[in-house]
């Protein structure tokens, strides 16, 4: 049987990055105010909102979001065809530099489809948002009544 090994300077430059990433790595964008809006009895979807902030110099894209308490998640807007107002996904939703993004009831939100539990108010979910440069940020997000 054949082990190979990596050389000693190519493992300790991989911990020695980890160290450095886990200790000063800071998300490019603060997740806040999340909440998941309460289920209509009997729909297995609904929707989650946030504010999105980016302290930096560049505009970040928020491009996913995901959970455990859901099969799929997706980013949507809303937005108005003549006296219509329509839902419909996007890819991204782009936060400008030194700015914010809104996630709410009749703007930007979430859709969580497929519901694998039944929410109620006062249960508290995570929801991981991912941007375009692969920055995962998990923050919990509180069940609540809401209306449109």
């Amino acid at each position: 049987m054949i082990v190979r090994r990596r050389p000693t300077s190519v493992v300790a430059m991989t911990v020695l990055t980890a160290g450095l990433v886990s200790l000063g790595a800071q998300a490019p964008i603060a997740v806040t105010d999340a909440w998941v809006r309460e289920p209509v009895p009997g729909r297995p979807m609904t929707a989650a909102y946030a504010v999105i902030e980016n302290p930096g110099a560049n505009e970040i894209a928020l491009v996913g979001v995901s959970s455990e308490v859901a099969g799929t998640l997706e980013l949507h807007e809303m937005v108005r065809t003549g006296d219509m107002m329509k839902m419909q996904q996007v890819k991204q939703i782009v936060v400008p530099a030194s700015g914010k993004v809104e996630l709410k009831p009749g703007g930007y939100h979430v859709m969580l489809f497929d519901l694998k539990q039944p929410l109620k108010v006062g249960d508290e979910v995570t929801l991981t948002f991912t941007t375009s440069s692969g920055w995962r940020i998990k923050v919990p997000a509180k069940v609540k009544k809401g209306t449109m």
